[in-house]
């Protein structure tokens, strides 16, 4: 199995987190994976076994899938809430799932297969068609703080009220602004845990604003069904 990212031109880096490529050898057993949550929204273009383009949304739970000998895959992987800078769409409907959809002009740069990062920055140059999002500044915002920032921080910082940063996190994201504070949260702390050099998981909890330990375990468990020590 091989697996590729691509950073996207300079100009489209606050919206596309990366451009990526996944492929199965013709002699490989099938290859089955986990995906857990990023809090980011792909375009995704199945090609094989298997020809489809989905649209997945923020995903809130892990999921386990399952690759075929010979298939591959092509991808653009938005950052929370980027999308929209691209796409008029409401994410509500396609959290915690890979909905079809078609571009019929991304497709066809897909499809060709040559020089198609060069093509897709291009694509996605002419395409940003709202180049500013109020949600992009509070998603910045809770990223920074690691998730460690309460919905009353956030309206007071932005100047915003519930009810309207709700309706917003909705739309671009598909779920709530407490939501996606808990995702980032989680995926800080994930990286910590895998990339942990010997600091016990209750010192790691308090870090992250976990109550303790078995807060901690909790939501690694609730987000990638596996224990802290699994992971």
């Amino acid at each position: 199995m091989g697996y590729r990212e691509y950073l996207p031109h300079p100009a489209l880096q606050s919206y596309i987190d990366a451009y990526w490529t996944l492929r199965v050898g013709e002699e490989a057993h099938p290859y089955a994976h986990r995906i857990l949550p990023d809090c980011c929204a792909d375009i995704i273009y199945n090609m094989g076994t298997t020809e489809e383009s989905l649209l997945v949304g923020t995903m809130t739970t892990f999921r386990d899938t399952t690759r075929q000998a010979g298939s591959s895959a092509i991808g653009i992987r938005f950052k929370p809430g980027s999308i929209g800078a691209f796409y008029k769409l409401d994410l509500k409907e396609a959290t915690n799932q890979a909905l079809p959809y078609e571009d019929k002009q991304l497709a066809e740069i897909i499809h060709q297969r040559k020089d198609v990062k060069r093509k897709l920055d291009n694509y996605f140059l002419k395409k940003l068609h709202t180049p500013y999002l109020p949600i992009i500044a509070v998603m910045n915002d809770i990223s920074a703080y690691k998730g460690q920032l309460s919905v009353a921080d956030l309206i007071s910082r932005h100047a915003m009220s519930e009810r309207k940063l709700e309706r917003i996190f909705k739309q671009y994201t598909g779920v709530s602004i407490k939501g996606m504070i808990r995702l980032v949260r989680f995926t800080n702390v994930l990286h910590t845990i895998k990339n942990n050099n010997g600091t016990n998981l209750t010192s790691i909890a308090y870090a992250a604003g976990y109550y303790d330990q078995a807060h901690l375990c909790n939501e690694v468990k609730s987000f990638t069904g596996l224990t802290p020590a699994q992971l």
